[in-house]
């Protein structure tokens, strides 16, 4: 859906690459600039399938597949050139490097935006390029998670350590974001002409994220931590099998749904729990043991099974294999087989990984191949020079 859409990035690590590959799995062409001879840092990541001098990293798959791979020495004056000579027929320029990186290379925003006055600008930074205190601090995703506030709000208590989500959570989001940035320029382009600069500051995005906890704090002036959620029935108890569920129960009509399914009518008429409040407040030591009670002779499937029957929503906690062989997201088609020669198991099969997760008109959109470094070095003019890039920060 975005055949025709050409996309320059400087980009490395997550937060950029991930932004790209969205637009190249809707069909964009993206130009990934990378560094001469080494490329970007995850290229080596572990773990990695292939041979020795010919492999492809899982830090890097999902996040470049179906990208055109450029080596441009950005330390040289024939390297920039060949970069503005990619820009003169680009609609998208990504740069995901520190605040000022492109003002050394003398590629600022305001001489870009002079000289391409049609192009859409998106540079991704940690914390914005408007200036402010924080401006030039670099970030990674666990400082954005530490400092949004997610940290605090991960864990089993207020005594217990924070905790990070065990992925690119920021990372991703802000993917996702400056995705939206991008195309909502290109909606203005296409009806003004003009192109856009979009500062999508992780901060700002990690920030917004958590906008349920910081309106709680607002409207009540407490600091939401680890632990109980005083305004939302949450939680997860075991059932028989060992396994775990999760469950949230916001409504009074849930609530009775909840207890018709534990045949616990008492439970209803309780004045412990006969609001919202109370319920999330004694969710540890009266809701969550009832539910444990009650599916003690149960599967983990069985019980969840019961509660849905009952209109009461209930889910499993899936581990990653059970998500990875889901048959709702077989149907789905979620999983796609990644067709590269150096991407073949011992069985013979190839691995699968999520597809862009949206569906156009019933149709899933197609995910290319993960490109080898250099291999599109032919678009570019004057050609690449060997050498160091030297402002990759």
């Amino acid at each position: 859906m975005l055949a025709g859409i050409r996309v320059v990035s400087m980009e490395q690590f997550i937060a950029g690459p991930y932004c790209s590959s969205l637009l190249s799995d809707a069909g964009a062409e993206v130009i990934k600039v990378e560094r001469p001879g080494t490329g970007e840092p995850r290229r080596t990541y572990q773990p990695r399938l292939g041979h020795e001098d010919d492999y492809v990293s899982g830090g890097f798959a999902s996040y470049n597949r179906g990208k055109r791979s450029v080596e441009i020495d950005l330390s040289a004056e024939e390297g920039r050139e060949s970069l503005l000579g990619l820009l003169a027929e680009a609609d998208v320029f990504l740069c995901n490097n520190r605040p000022g990186s492109l003002e050394r290379l003398g590629l600022g925003v305001p001489q870009l935006r002079e000289r391409f006055p049609q192009l859409v600008i998106c540079e991704i930074t940690g914390f914005g390029v408007s200036g402010g205190p924080y401006a030039e601090w670099p970030a990674f995703d666990s400082v954005i998670q530490a400092m949004s506030g997610l940290s605090s709000l991960l864990g089993t208590a207020p005594e217990e350590p924070p905790l990070l989500a065990p992925m690119g959570t920021m990372d991703l989001l802000t993917g996702v974001y400056a995705c939206l940035g991008i195309l909502t320029a290109l909606v203005h382009r296409s009806r003004t002409g003009e192109g856009t600069h979009v500062d999508a500051a992780m901060y700002d995005i990690g920030a917004a994220f958590l906008e349920r906890p910081l309106t709680l704090h607002e409207f009540t002036g407490e600091v939401p931590t680890r632990g109980i959620d005083r305004f939302s029935p949450v939680g997860a108890f075991r059932a028989g099998d060992g396994g775990w569920i999760s469950i949230v129960i916001p409504t009074d009509e849930m609530w009775q749904r909840c207890c018709a399914a534990m045949g616990r009518p008492d439970l209803v008429e309780d004045p412990a729990l006969d609001t919202v409040l109370k319920r999330a407040e004694r969710m540890p030591d009266l809701v969550l043991p009832a539910l444990e009670e009650w599916a003690a002779g149960m599967s983990q499937h069985e019980a969840v099974e019961s509660l849905r029957s009952a209109g009461q929503p209930a889910g499993a906690v899936q581990t990653i294999a059970d998500v990875r062989e889901c048959p709702q997201l077989a149907h789905r088609g979620l999983f796609v087989p990644m067709q590269d020669e150096r991407l073949v198991r011992e069985v013979g099969t190839h691995p699968a990984l999520p597809r862009l997760p949206l569906l156009f008109n019933g149709e899933a959109a197609d995910p290319g191949i993960v490109p080898r470094l250099g291999e599109g070095n032919g678009l570019l003019n004057p050609p690449p020079v060997a050498g160091r890039w030297e402002d990759a920060d």
